[in-house]
């Protein structure tokens, strides 16, 4: 069984890769100590499980598992300092987790359940209960997305990208004179991203609302939307109401 470390103090994964040296299945495959790092290297390596700090700066736990593709979630055990009566969803969802200080009986279940995950329908079982559990926790939208530029995982800030167009099975980012592919639906990303911020427009096309330079009313309650790149988008009526409610919210 291949093991990730996350977590930003090195004493606690150190005290978590020493745990493992006894179980002589088990190789741990890497260790990250900040958010970004471990996004990269759960797409890059394919651990069978992730022992993932939930409070870090900048990226916590939680963000870090949005950030992923749903279809690449893998099994964790979550690390934690949060005190018992704050960890309701975890129970209600029969994740793992692991409450600091580490009690080493209780690590020895986690890893023996997580040998059982291992399992393919179990593993689809864990990713539901993984996304039952981000659609429970405090509402957080992604602040970064990994893409694949050739052998290499690449971070890009949400805040970098202009515009998002379906590609077949894939999404296009489309961040200034760069393109971006991400193995994500268009409903996923829509989900993901920030509606403050973000606006879908179109089935296949998603806008960074700051981006948008200027709005041309079209037949049927479409519009035209023109980007700051100078590039157009049409709407479709489908998603007009929300063109609508922004143009109001605009003109308050």
């Amino acid at each position: 069984m291949r093991a990730l470390i996350v977590d930003d103090e090195p004493l606690a994964r150190a005290g978590v890769t020493v745990r493992l040296t006894q179980f002589p299945d088990v190789e741990v495959i890497g260790e990250c100590g900040d958010g970004p790092s471990a996004v990269e290297k759960i797409l890059e390596l394919s651990p069978d499980v992730v022992f993932l700090d939930v409070q870090m700066p900048g990226m916590d736990g939680f963000e870090v598992l949005r950030a992923l593709p749903n279809q690449d979630l893998p099994s964790v055990i979550f690390l934690t300092a949060y005190e018992q009566h704050a960890l309701r969803a975890f129970d209600v969802h029969a994740l793992d987790y692991l409450l600091k200080p580490i009690d080493d009986e209780k690590f020895g279940r986690a890893v023996q359940r997580a040998r059982q995950v291992r399992e393919t329908d179990a593993k689809l079982r864990m990713s539901d209960r993984i996304l039952g559990l981000l659609g429970e926790s405090s509402r957080r939208y992604v602040s970064r997305l990994p893409v694949r530029t050739g052998s290499r995982i690449q971070v890009v800030l949400a805040d970098d990208i202009e515009s998002i167009a379906a590609a077949g099975d894939y999404a296009e980012l489309h961040c200034g004179a760069h393109r971006h592919l991400v193995r994500e639906t268009m409903t996923s990303l829509e989900q993901k991203l920030d509606p403050s911020k973000f606006l879908r427009i179109h089935r296949s096309r998603i806008v960074r609302l700051g981006c948008v330079r200027e709005l041309h009313a079209l037949d049927n309650h479409e519009y035209l939307v023109k980007l700051s790149d100078g590039s157009e988008h049409r709407s479709s009526r489908r998603y007009a109401r929300g063109l609508d409610r922004w143009l109001s919210l605009k003109a308050t």
